[in-house]
């Protein structure tokens, strides 16, 4: 009896067919879970008090009462401001306070003293001081939202720096490449899973200060919004408006990653991108 070979790479047949009905299996396992969890949520009326939980229906219908009156998507747009001016400014100060550190062991010696002490410190200890400095308005919770996001972005930034592969330095000084040269073409381009990394990480940081600030320095925005339906124990509208800054950081998410899509594509499976 004479067997057929299979030539190396290929793959057997039905293969194809087998993956599209496991990633089915996979959605309809996902589909099945979340219908099932929002009919116990739904259920749970009978058993519990609607002030304690609200259920899907009553989600949605204060949703539908928060668009109708224009308050959830004036917060979001003010959200959305607040953090690209805090998160924006902590980038371009962090990346760059981390390249110098990463590069240069004199500024390291100075600045990681300092990097450090922020980085441990409870960030909410410092709301008080950001009302004495920058008042209540718009530039507290830009200043916050900066102070909270930048630190990781520094820590991410100057490990990259420092983990380049010892090969690439050579081959580029092997080249004639001036430092200027080097940290442009070998050093940044070898840290940038780590600073997409650490941009993650500070962008969960960022619009956590976000709502702090909108809680506690200003009344604005998606925090001030949650706040206001939780004092008046409107359970419903809180739930729509915690879903909304859920889905609100998602897009956050996804802009970077399509960032990283859009001109980072040969980092997709770096150790480092896989953290």
């Amino acid at each position: 009896m004479s067997k057929t070979a299979i030539l190396p790479g290929s793959r057997p047949a039905g293969s194809l067919s087998a993956r599209l009905a496991a990633l089915w299996r996979a959605d309809a396992v996902r589909l099945g879970s979340l219908v099932g969890l929002l009919v116990v949520w739904q259920l749970s009326a009978f058993v519990l008090d609607p002030i304690l939980i609200a259920t899907p229906t009553r989600v949605v219908a204060g949703f539908v009462r928060l668009l109708a009156n224009g308050s959830l998507e004036g917060a979001f747009l003010q959200s959305l401001f607040d953090m690209l001016l805090g998160f924006g400014a902590a980038s371009v100060v962090g990346i760059a306070l981390g390249v110098f550190m990463g590069r240069y062991l004199s500024v390291e010696a100075v600045f990681s003293p300092y990097v450090s002490f922020m980085n441990a410190t409870p960030t909410i200890a410092l709301l008080p001081l950001m009302i004495i400095w920058f008042g209540t308005g718009l530039w507290s919770r830009v200043a916050f939202i900066f102070v909270v996001s930048m630190w990781t972005l520094v820590i991410n930034t100057m490990i990259g720096m420092k983990n380049v592969n010892r090969g690439y330095l050579e081959a580029g000084l092997a080249f004639g490449l001036t430092e200027p040269q080097i940290v442009r073409l070998v050093i940044l381009p070898a840290a940038v899973p780590y600073v997409l990394a650490g941009m993650r990480i500070a962008l969960a940081q960022g619009v956590t200060g976000m709502i702090l600030a909108g809680t506690e320095l200003s009344q604005a925005g998606l925090g001030d919004l949650m706040t206001s339906m939780g004092d008046y124990f409107q359970t419903g509208r809180y739930m729509s408006a915690l879903i909304t800054t859920t889905i609100y950081a998602v897009l956050l998410f996804a802009g970077l990653r399509w960032v990283q899509g859009r001109w980072f594509r040969w980092i997709a499976g770096s150790a480092a991108q896989q953290r």
